[in-house]
């Protein structure tokens, strides 16, 4: 018995020391040395003789990082893919190829992570890719690398990435600010948006959400938009593009920072021509703005876009969720503004702004901008599914003034309200109007009213 016990404590010695070797052998051999080895010989069959073959061959191992302080992190993803930044190895297997069009953006650097995702800290394949436990970015598949470009090129179109464009278009058109806030404006039904590019969500995951929301996420409140796939992955790339990431000044400066032009543009799709005027042509509700640059400071300028309420106590200009270099388009365009700019804007209208069309147009700029029409449909029509509720679902506002008076539609708006329940003992149906008292003006929710009995249909007159 005795002896047995020997024997097999003898075995289980040698069992762990064939362990110890094993580990330290895999410790001293790991991927990446494998990866530079075969990539020196790749890089040696190019060299001229024995001498030149050799002196590659002998470069020793080691961890190749970039310190990128500007976006707090650290990259060591060249450690094996060693070609990026060589043009002779276009045609090297991965992962030694050349990275084409880079142009600016080199690695030394942006790194690799802030556009491809994936753990920049990591050398073992799997970790490196972010196929891991708890890690939020794993890499991104091809058809959506591009949405990265969203992460520093906030504003104005992205050359080359129409998604980006037509995702926050999408965003903004169809009432998605109703339930979700993204910068801290909007809803609060659905989750907050601002960093949804950060989260574990694969782009799958969220293109199959924008098709169809309950399939993916069983009961949920999403009414279903019936996007087409193009659409559903445009919104995809516009949620991947957000992370919230503070970016460094160098990033900041390197970027194109949009002219008067596209200032031209956003003063045009945020209807500030709805209250504002410029030498007397356009509306007389809010300050004339010819000459704004010259009255007031760049900061104060910036600050009154951000919160007009700080600016201006009981301003009713309402505060725009744009990024900075925005605001500073927008200023450009007001320093170069003219009467005959207006002219123009106005012309593209059917036909001259009334004072109450004034009100009605912006009334429609806050209908779309706070998302209502998320629920009650980007032409009033109602209909996404509100389990629970009276009819179940969201009822048209086409015909609110036949049950209705303007001053109770807007003591809803202001004081937000539960719909009826079509079963008392059953649950709450997902779908409320929240009441807006703390973030809309009286004036907008005024402007609200008078855009909804624009669009007011009569009833067909019966026998």
């Amino acid at each position: 018995m005795e002896r047995r016990l020997q024997q097999l404590f003898f075995a289980l010695s040698i069992l762990a020391l064939v362990l110890i070797v094993a580990a330290a052998w895999q410790a001293n051999t790991p991927s990446w040395k494998t990866y530079q080895h075969n990539f020196l010989q790749l890089e040696a069959q190019g060299e001229p003789n024995a001498v030149a073959k050799a002196a590659v061959l002998a470069t020793p191992p080691e961890i190749h990082q970039v310190m990128l302080t500007g976006l707090q992190r650290v990259d060591r993803c060249t450690t094996c893919h060693l070609g990026v930044e060589d043009p002779t190895m276009k045609d090297a297997p991965e992962p030694f190829r050349y990275h084409a069009n880079l142009g600016s953006h080199i690695p030394s650097k942006f790194g690799c992570t802030i556009c491809h995702g994936g753990q920049g800290l990591a050398t073992d394949k799997e970790a490196a890719h972010g196929k891991v436990a708890f890690w939020p970015n794993p890499l991104l598949s091809n058809d959506y690398i591009r949405a990265s470009c969203g992460r520093c090129h906030k504003e104005g179109d992205v050359p080359g990435v129409p998604e980006l464009t037509e995702g926050r278009r999408l965003f903004e058109s169809q009432g998605c600010r109703g339930c979700h806030k993204l910068n801290g404006v909007g809803g609060s039904i659905g989750p907050d948006l601002t960093a949804e590019g950060a989260n574990h969500r694969a782009p799958e995951w969220l293109e199959q959400h924008f098709l169809t929301p309950n399939a993916v996420s069983a009961g949920s409140a999403m009414p279903n938009f019936h996007f087409t796939r193009e659409q559903a992955r445009a919104l995809t790339y516009y949620m991947l593009s957000l992370t919230s990431e503070e970016m460094g000044s160098y990033y900041s400066s390197v970027r194109v920072i949009p002219g008067p032009e596209y200032g031209r543009k956003l003063f045009e799709e945020k209807n500030c021509i709805t209250c504002h005027n410029v030498g007397g042509v356009g509306a007389k509700t809010g300050p004339d703005l010819m000459g704004v640059t010259t009255r007031h400071s760049l900061e104060w300028l910036d600050e009154q876009l951000v919160n007009p309420e700080l600016v201006y106590p009981g301003s009713s200009m309402p505060a725009y969720d744009l990024e900075p270099n925005a605001r500073k388009a927008l200023v450009a365009y007001l320093n170069s503004a003219t009467p005959a700019d207006i002219q123009l804007l106005l012309a593209h209208k059917n036909h001259p702004l009334t004072p109450e069309d004034v009100g009605i147009e912006a009334g429609k700029a806050d209908f779309a901008r706070f998302g209502c029409a998320g629920c009650h449909g980007t032409e009033l029509q109602g209909g996404v599914p509100n389990p629970n509720a009276q009819g179940g679902e969201v009822p048209s506002l086409l015909h609110l003034s036949d049950d209705y008076t303007k001053d109770e539609v807007i003591a809803v708006i202001r004081n937000g309200r539960a719909p009826p329940l079509d079963n008392t003992a059953g649950p709450t149906p997902p779908l409320y109007m929240p009441s807006w008292k703390k973030v809309l003006s009286d004036e907008d929710i005024n402007r609200l009213a008078d855009f909804l009995w624009s669009k007011q249909e009569k009833k067909k007159e019966s026998w």
